[in-house]
């Protein structure tokens, strides 16, 4: 199998309208998304009166500051300045300020014992585009880096899940009867809530096939596993649209959203460039993706 720098990165291919269009409207989605998410994190902040169970970088900073009247929102607006400062690429800084604000604020608002995980992809692309800023000075040397490295991550990030399970439990995490134990579990939380819980039909086919959860889970476990093959390009779409599917599956038997992940994945999975580039060919469409398409080359300057 040849090395993948050459389809993580690919610097020497020439780059087409329709690809830097996606580009920019990737990364606007990836600021938009984590903007919202600063913004929340704030506001929850701002109900907290103490740490209970500090992460990460909480382990070391104390963040009770950022739930003193305020604060918080502040971080939040910092945040969103420089996450716009870094669509403009005048600051190479500014993703990666940004990216530490983030996290500052995710460690924060997570600090009640119960730490998920649904913003990580989107926290590894913003980590790729400040790579991208830092180390290339070419806007097509930074999109290319930037894009090349965030599908090193996602391949990379779903591989280590899947190892981190094994490392844990062994082949025996794909046993039915645990996914059993978690949509209990969850209805448990939703009696909790609301006063009732009533299994969809998803949810009714697996209670009561536990071999059918073992299925899945096997071949969710194998799906992480080979999920570093979307560093090459021929592997990008089955891996990812399936990775989609899991989401969507995990979802349906738990009711945990990875929305965002899901979007990025198919941002990432399909050929929205190409189709780009055949509906820039179109009148009326380029009357509206040409003035996009300058607002991009400007942000890329």
């Amino acid at each position: 199998m040849r090395s993948p720098l050459r389809d993580l990165f690919d610097f020497e291919r020439p780059e087409t309208p329709g690809e830097r269009l996606f580009f920019w409207l990737f990364e606007l989605f990836v600021v938009l998304a984590l903007s919202g998410h600063a913004w929340s994190w704030a506001v929850y902040l701002g109900r907290m009166e103490a740490p209970l169970y500090p992460t990460g970088l909480a382990r070391y900073l104390d963040v009770s500051l950022l739930m003193e009247p305020g604060v918080a929102l502040g971080v939040a607006a910092v945040v969103t300045v420089l996450l716009l400062l870094g669509l403009t690429h005048r600051w190479p800084l500014a993703y990666l300020l940004a990216l530490l604000g983030l996290h500052l604020l995710y460690v924060s608002r997570f600090s009640l014992g119960k730490t998920p995980h649904g913003t990580h992809l989107l926290g590894l692309t913003l980590l790729s585009l400040a790579l991208g800023s830092l180390l290339f000075r070419t806007p097509l040397h930074r999109r290319r880096a930037a894009m090349g490295f965030t599908f090193f991550f996602v391949g990379l990030s779903y591989t280590l899940a899947a190892l981190s399970k094994l490392v844990a439990t062994g082949p025996g995490w794909a046993d039915g009867m645990h996914l059993t134990l978690w949509i209990l579990e969850k209805g448990t939380d939703m009696m909790a809530r609301t006063g009732a819980w009533t299994p969809n039909p998803v949810q009714q086919l697996l209670l009561a096939h536990p071999e059918l959860s073992t299925v899945l889970l096997a071949g969710a476990l194998l799906l992480e596993l080979l999920a570093f093959t979307v560093w090459w390009r021929p592997f990008r779409l089955p891996v990812l649209l399936a990775l989609v599917g899991m989401h969507a599956g995990i979802y349906a038997a738990m009711q945990i959203s990875f929305h965002f992940a899901a979007i990025e994945l198919l941002l990432l999975a399909l050929p929205w460039s190409r189709w780009l580039d055949r509906l820039l060919q179109v009148q009326w469409a380029a009357r509206i993706g040409r003035p996009l398409l300058r607002l991009a080359q400007w942000c890329n300057a």
